[in-house]
């Protein structure tokens, strides 16, 4: 029985993404390897009543791993290796739970990379909010310029506004808006949805 957070299992031959960090060291200075296979420090909780709870490694498909790239400057593919299992979950935003993977074919995030994930992705559209400010924070301007210009309106500008000012919040907490030219690219682009509500 799956608890509230889950779907189903996911088919493991689907193609699976996740992004890693190289950039930036992670707290415990975690290095993945590429082509071996990589353990989870806690197991997915098929029962979680938190959503803090459910264990496992995050990963996503190609239509929705634009939602995370702030979460690294890597994007690999990823394997999910025999005789394991992963899940889907009832996200929105295509979030999928695997205990050991593989991760393959780095390949270096750049703003040319961003702009094909988000021409490629099918977000709900409060998620491109956050996708465009993590795309500011990460220097991709051209892509965070794009959703901009193609998801932000009159009728929706307070609420991109909101979460423009909700994820650079965590994001300071997380210390990731900390270098002089990711502030200056936050700015812009909260000066230019000041811009369109005015």
């Amino acid at each position: 029985m799956l608890g509230k957070f889950f779907e189903c299992e996911a088919d493991k031959n689907e193609k699976y993404y996740r992004f890693i960090q190289t950039k930036k060291e992670y707290p415990d200075d975690r290095r993945f390897p590429i082509n071996e296979i990589v353990v989870c420090d806690h197991k997915i909780n098929l029962e979680a009543t938190d959503i803090t709870q459910m264990g496992g490694f995050c990963l996503s498909t190609y239509e929705f791993i634009f939602r995370w790239l702030i979460r690294g400057d890597i994007l690999c593919e990823v394997i999910i290796p025999e005789n394991e299992k992963i899940y889907k979950t009832g996200s929105e935003n295509g979030i999928y739970l695997a205990e050991k993977i593989i991760l393959k074919n780095p390949q270096k995030m750049n703003d040319d990379l961003a702009m094909k994930l988000y021409l490629a992705s099918k977000l709900p559209t409060e998620s491109y909010f956050r996708a465009m400010t993590a795309c500011a924070i990460c220097g991709y301007m051209n892509t965070a310029n794009k959703v901009c210009e193609d998801k932000v309106n009159q009728e929706n500008i307070d609420k991109a506004i909101l979460e423009l000012e909700g994820f650079c919040q965590r994001r300071t907490k997380e210390k990731m808006i900390e270098d002089e030219l990711a502030r200056e690219n936050v700015n812009k682009l909260y000066e230019r949805l000041k811009n369109i509500k005015n």
